[in-house]
């Protein structure tokens, strides 16, 4: 058994259950922070899974629960005291002899400073993190566009086709989750020293919406087209779900300008194979296209 032991938040979804998988390979023991440990078991069956139930209302289990541990993955999706959230956790960790902490953020800190709603509240939680006194260290994963949107945010069965602001033949960069957990994984297991406080951007796939449409058509047979819209109608049509605050779906609007025209060799460089394309994991997952 590994030296390593790793504390989990966010372990169930599409990124967790992967990073999860990749350290038992390993042989690693995790220890996994959910709210139901009946989940935790239909997704994992090994004895190196230890669960401590809990939620984002009440930490405290966290801190009793991380002391032991090595590292730890932290992956938060609760955006209302998300900095808050990420900051006390992180403080348990360090204070608890943690050497290091692989954190979920986002491609869109890189737009810059206070530059989109969703960038800034992962920017001040990098930056909360960042600066804990007396920390181990810090390593941020900075993921593009989620493959996995085709599955949930779209739906190209139902809507007969592909909708978005982006101009048809425009380079748009995506990383599939599945590389986002094997890399988190690899990190996690390394020489704590090797990634330092490292920041990793990861683009895993660069297509155009006319290419996704075609790849689409490709996997399903029914004929997919593309459909430039304009901002303000994909802003309404976000806002008619009720459950995108305002400034969140102004960010889904927001052109990304060119930051994410160009795959990242980190994905390559870590994981030692090429990064699965859009096609692959469309393929791979085409029966949970709607």
């Amino acid at each position: 058994m590994s030296a390593e032991k790793v504390f989990v938040i966010g372990a169930t979804g599409n990124i967790g259950v992967k990073a999860v998988n990749d350290l038992l390979d390993h042989k690693i023991p995790v220890t996994l922070f959910a709210r139901s440990p009946e989940k935790v078991a239909s997704l994992f069956s090994s004895d190196l899974v230890n669960v401590i139930q809990g939620d984002f209302k009440d930490l405290s289990p966290i801190k009793e629960g991380i002391k032991g541990h090595t590292r730890l993955f932290l992956l938060v999706s609760d955006f209302y005291d998300f900095v808050n959230i990420k900051k006390t956790i992180a403080t348990y960790a360090y204070e608890a002899g943690v050497k290091q902490i692989v954190d979920i953020s986002s491609l869109v800190v890189n737009l810059g400073w206070r530059s989109t709603s969703i960038g800034s509240i992962h920017y001040y939680a990098e930056k909360a993190i960042y600066d804990i006194p007396n920390r181990g260290h810090f390593v941020a994963l900075r993921p593009g566009r989620f493959t996995s949107n085709h599955l949930g945010m779209m739906r190209p069965l139902a809507d007969k086709g592909l909708f978005d602001n982006g101009a048809p033949d425009s380079p748009q960069g995506w990383i599939s989750t599945n590389d986002i957990g094997a890399v988190a994984a690899v990190v996690l297991r390394e020489d704590v020293n090797k990634h330092m406080d490292a920041v990793y951007s990861l683009i895993g796939d660069v297509v155009t919406s006319n290419e996704r449409a075609a790849i689409l058509t490709r996997i399903t047979g029914q004929n997919i087209k593309y459909t430039q819209i304009s901002p303000v109608h994909k802003y309404h049509k976000i806002m008619e779900s009720g459950h995108i605050p305002h400034v969140f779906a102004l960010d889904l609007v927001t052109d990304l300008d060119g930051h994410d025209d160009k795959t990242t060799p980190i994905i390559e460089i870590l994981l030692g194979r090429k990064s699965e394309t859009v096609e692959e994991y469309l393929t791979a997952n085409k029966n949970n296209l709607k």
